[in-house]
């Protein structure tokens, strides 16, 4: 062979190597499911500065909005769920019994300023509304027809109040949770919410999220997404953060919290913490939890998850890509469980969406499900046994009815309602949670535990960054196991029957 046709087969052979990678590279991230869940969703942009001496957030966001309806639409509204903790709201995020623990160091109030807005460049005068000022309200000068698209600038500061809550400061941390407007989900119509200190009053759509916030130097961020860069002057920090396909982001900001990292094939799993007595026990749950439940339901899609430990008033508390866990448990099963429910929300709420105000019993009763799957594939994370797991459901939802009963209160069995209608916070923990996990334990006895398992994958599979609904649940447990489980359902949601 000739030097010359040693070369033109080099160079063919050379671009036909290079022509295979590239298709390769675009098969492959054509079958990544996050990068095409990616693609079709909105964009919020947010720059934010955090002032610690008068602890507000200053921040400019601008959100991609397409009309994905097949209806014109004439305005877009956004949750502005930071006015809950305004004083004199009508839906505060605590109840009363809550007060002296959430409060530490007297009542606080905050609220969100919206200083002006823009559709597409122009400057539009905004509406504040909905039934507690839980609305915002931006008008479009042409009705957005269907599929297109328009640009929101918002401009606002969000004063934080001293809470040990999803969003409010504390003399340790700062909890950033729901703070930014977010656009209302919309169903023929649009469906919004007011706050409610039952449940997670949030139903909120993917979206791509591109945040930039300045901090004091001193304060380490513990959030949702991947770090693409961070500067430093002698006094602030700068930290730019990309979350794809996540439906709510959040963020921790302490000058106390240490971290530790392990990574789970390409996730990295960051544990933040201010004084874990054992903070290598927590992220070896947080790690086992993500790689059982990937194993289980469907892989964990996201490069980044982090688990951080802050102060709040509640047992946790999951966001896109990061949980909270209380500072104030101690007890080491407490713990771990808890990290444990908060890791499966990630795909009951995350991964696979429902709407947690109207039907809270899907993700939080999948997650309690969850956490007795994961002591079966991890018994030496585990003191007792799953009857055991079990069996402490079934004597607190009789503990409970025992006392509704003996004061000769109303006891309501009906699952499916709306937070703000549950007669109380027992009440709503008690359904949705305990009812909700004896649910699935309960079919679990009917069909085997063989096939809950391939029902939830076949669920989580199909219904992978959606909004899933009961009908969808039902579905998929109908075409696994072949049986007809619709009353199951029915009579359970309801409430009928001697054993619920």
């Amino acid at each position: 062979m000739t030097k010359r046709r040693r070369i033109i087969l080099i160079t063919s052979l050379g671009l036909a190597c290079v022509v295979l990678a590239t298709l390769l590279v675009f098969l492959v991230r054509g079958s990544d499911p996050l990068a095409t869940a990616a693609r079709n969703v909105d964009n919020i942009r947010m720059d934010i500065v955090y002032n610690h001496q008068r602890r507000t957030l200053s921040v400019t966001q601008t959100v991609t909005y397409r009309n994905r309806s097949n209806i014109a639409k004439s305005e877009v509204k956004f949750h502005i769920f930071a006015n809950a903790f305004r004083e004199g709201a009508q839906f505060p995020p605590v109840s009363q019994n809550e007060i002296a623990t959430a409060f530490p160091n007297g009542k606080s109030f905050g609220h969100i300023d919206i200083g002006r807005t823009a559709v597409d460049g122009a400057s539009i005068l905004p509406q504040i509304g909905g039934e507690d000022e839980n609305l915002l309200i931006v008008p479009l000068p042409t009705p957005l027809a269907p599929n297109a698209t328009t640009t929101i600038d918002i401009f606002y500061t969000v004063h934080l109040a001293n809470i040990a809550h999803r969003l409010g400061y504390t003399d340790r941390v700062v909890n950033l949770g729901n703070f930014y407007p977010v656009p209302v989900m919309f169903d023929s119509e649009w469906l919004p919410n007011t706050y409610s200190y039952n449940g997670d009053p949030f139903f909120n759509a993917l979206h791509n999220f591109d945040v930039t916030i300045t901090k004091p130097r001193d304060m380490v961020m513990a959030s949702s997404g991947v770090v693409i860069r961070e500067t430093k002057t002698s006094t602030t920090r700068t930290t730019t953060i990309q979350s794809r396909a996540i439906r709510d982001w959040a963020a921790v900001l302490s000058p106390h919290l240490q971290s530790m990292t392990r990574f789970v094939g390409r996730t990295a799993v960051h544990y933040y913490f201010l004084d874990d007595a054992d903070p290598i026990r927590s992220l070896e749950v947080a790690v086992r939890s993500l790689e059982t439940f990937s194993r289980l339901f469907v892989r964990f899609p996201y490069r980044v998850m982090t688990v951080v430990q802050t102060d709040f008033l509640h047992g946790g508390m999951e966001f896109g890509e990061i949980v909270f866990i209380a500072a104030n448990i101690t007890n080491r099963e407490d713990i771990d469980r808890v990290i444990i429910h908060e890791m499966a929300h990630q795909w009951w709420y995350g991964i696979i969406g429902n709407d947690q105000v109207r039907t809270a019993w899907i993700d939080e009763g999948l997650a309690e499900y969850s956490t007795l799957l994961f002591f079966d594939e991890n018994p030496d994370l585990f003191m007792g046994t799953r009857r055991d797991y079990i069996n402490m459901f079934r004597s607190n939802l009789a503990s409970f009815t025992r006392l509704v009963r003996g004061i000769g209160a109303p006891l309501d069995k009906n699952m499916n309602r709306h937070l703000n209608e549950f007669n109380s916070q027992y009440e709503y923990v008690y359904m949705a949670y305990v009812r909700g996990m004896l649910l699935f334990a309960d079919l679990e006895m009917m069909i085997g535990r063989e096939y809950m398992v391939r029902s939830l994958a076949h669920f989580a599979r199909a219904q992978m960054f959606g909004i899933a609904t009961q009908k969808n649940l039902l579905e998929s447990f109908e075409q696994v196991t072949t049986f007809s489980l619709g009353l199951f359902f029915e009579s359970y949601l309801l409430g009928l029957g001697v054993s619920h």
